[in-house]
């Protein structure tokens, strides 16, 4: 995936981030490191239902209007 080891650091420079972070392992009760952690995987499973959903639409779509080309098409299948 990348070339990230476990020897290298994140540095956040962002104050609101840092702040967000750092709210997130006190409401959590967790490390500052697994709340991140938490958040990322959160957030990524987020975005990966989001295209998920977003390519079931296309595909739909495309279904349909393939069908508005070809009314007797639907009725066929």
């Amino acid at each position: 995936m990348s070339d990230l080891r476990i020897e290298d650091v994140v540095v956040i420079e962002d104050e609101e981030a840092c702040e967000l972070a750092a709210e997130l392992a006190d409401l959590t009760g967790e490390s500052l490191q697994v709340a991140m952690i938490m958040a990322l995987r959160a957030e990524l499973g987020r975005a990966r239902a989001r295209k998920e959903r977003d390519e079931r639409i296309m595909a739909i779509t495309r279904e349909i209007a393939m069908n508005m080309r070809d009314p007797f098409r639907a009725v066929a299948a």
